[in-house]
């Protein structure tokens, strides 16, 4: 509904970017009214021609920034290995190796809004919306006596009863809000719960963007590069080295490690598994942004038991001389590890009313919409619940019935509490030598990878509300494949 001739018409293109600020909190009029963010242009019909309040429905700004006080990152290493020759060809060793991060750089999203029924919000971020309600014409009647901003809106510019805050279902009878008795106060309510026929309406929640410190910057998308990140491996790694004797040479080697830290991938990285619309992983840091100490988990790329054998084998001719005995050569290569931990998480989820609150996806820090929000284990679910598999574990890797929301919340599931499948193959490779002559030889050569044709799985898809959540629709490496070669030696 938009003439394209004067879509564009409605803001002046002189304007200078700082006249569009500062960004203000306006109400619609009426008692379900909402809050709605306009800047300062003073403009005062949209695209349509239709007249509105002045300022446009503010887009808010990306931003990117440093910190002022951004420290070197810097990395600290130290080993300790001892060696030991069991025989004349075979050494043994065992080493312990750690590597300590400090300082690492993290994009940290700044402007995470307030919740409003948290004790430590400021007091200015209620008077926004107080203002905002006088403006309006106090449609619930004149703000109450008190002394702080949050006495005096309460009930009136914000906080209504809500029975969805405690996970249950309302119900609405005969025009009367039914579900939980006692339903808790919830000051992040615009407007009040209200019954018409059998229909719930109302309970609109403020707006995530109006509930934040600085007016008009985006929220998972305002970042402050800053050097708050660490991380921690320790590592203890054996090996058993065989020099080429008898026809034989072999190494193996095990390693159990474990590396921790607060965020796995450089920030601003366009390589941190991210897809459109999504965040990428390795952009902005995960969950509460007031709580960087909480993402303290397993690093991405952990695996607690890595083994790797490979091989050489000259086969005896047993006191055969002729050339079909001869030359006979096998080798293999066989390694094996723990999958990779995974994160169960929600992108930028958004509550916008109050039913929403018992939705999985956007009750999984939906009061924030920041990038990553996590839901919570059910009550009485355990992390080993949450474990389960299905009998196909490709379309039933962890058990999602264990998962309940946060009710808008960063959510107690914690970063990479989950582990994909562990992975392993086998090469294999036989080679034949035929001398021909002094100067020639000819190599025919069989490979074979991945002899057993073993699928390794890769993680699940765990973004909540993916149609294929909970499924694992990737492997890593290929199926088996056999190359035949040639080779002629001069």
């Amino acid at each position: 509904s938009v003439p394209i001739a004067d879509a564009f018409a409605a803001v002046s293109p002189t304007i200078p970017l700082n006249q569009w600020l500062p960004f203000r909190v306006t109400r619609a009029a009426g008692t379900g009214g909402t809050y709605v963010i306009r800047d300062n242009t003073g403009v005062t019909r949209d695209p349509r021609g239709v007249t509105t309040p002045p300022g446009n429905i503010a887009e808010t700004f990306e931003f990117r920034a440093v910190d002022r006080d951004l420290r070197t990152p810097f990395v600290q290493q130290w080993n300790l290995g001892v060696q030991y020759e069991v025989t004349k060809n075979l050494l043994f060793e065992a080493r312990y190796v750690g590597t300590r991060g400090r300082n690492l750089l993290q994009a940290v999203a700044f402007n995470q809004g307030y919740d409003l029924n948290d004790p430590s919000t400021p007091d200015h971020i209620y008077e926004r919306f107080n203002q905002a309600y006088v403006a309006a014409g106090s449609p619930n009647g004149p703000l109450n006596a008190g002394a702080t901003a949050r006495q005096r809106g309460l009930g009136r510019a914000f906080g209504f009863a809500n029975p969805y805050r405690v996970g249950a279902s309302a119900s609405c009878a005969g025009g009367v809000l039914g579900g939980v008795t006692g339903a808790p106060l919830d000051l992040n309510l615009a407007n009040p719960i209200t019954c018409a026929g059998s229909t719930l309406g109302g309970g609109q929640i403020i707006n995530f963007e109006a509930r934040v410190p600085v007016l008009g910057f985006n929220v998972p998308e305002a970042l402050l590069l800053q050097s708050n990140g660490e991380s921690i491996y320790h590592g203890a790694q054996f090996s058993l080295t065989k020099r080429l004797s008898r026809g034989l040479q072999l190494n193996a080697a095990y390693t159990f490690s474990k590396s921790i830290d607060t965020s796995s991938t450089d920030p601003g990285s366009t390589a941190g598994s991210g897809k459109p619309d999504v965040p990428n992983t390795g952009f902005v840091v995960q969950g509460d942004q007031r709580d960087l100490d909480g993402n303290r988990a397993p690093s991405d790329f952990d695996r607690t038991h890595r083994f790797s054998l490979n091989f050489v084998y000259e086969i005896p001719t047993f006191g055969a001389t002729n050339w079909l005995a001869r030359g006979w050569q096998v080798s293999g290569f066989f390694q094996a590890q723990t999958g990779t931990p995974y994160s169960i998480f929600a992108p930028e989820p958004e509550l916008q009313s109050a039913p929403q609150y018992a939705d999985l996806v956007r009750g999984s820090g939906g009061l924030y919409r920041l990038g990553f929000g996590r839901p919570s284990l059910c009550d009485g679910a355990t992390l080993d619940d949450l474990r389960g598999q299905g009998t196909d574990i490709t379309e039933d890797a962890f058990n999602a019935g264990a998962l309940c929301s946060a009710l808008g919340q960063n959510g107690g599931l914690g970063r990479n509490v989950l582990r994909a499948p562990s992975q392993s193959r086998f090469d294999l490779g036989i080679v034949k030598t035929t001398r021909l002559g002094e100067r020639f030889s000819l190599e025919f050569g069989w490979d074979v990878f991945n002899v057993f044709n073993r699928a390794n799985f890769a993680a699940p898809d765990s973004e909540l509300g993916s149609p294929d959540f909970g499924r694992i629709t990737n492997t890593v490496g290929g199926p088996r494949v056999m190359q035949f070669r040639t080779k002629l030696r001069f």
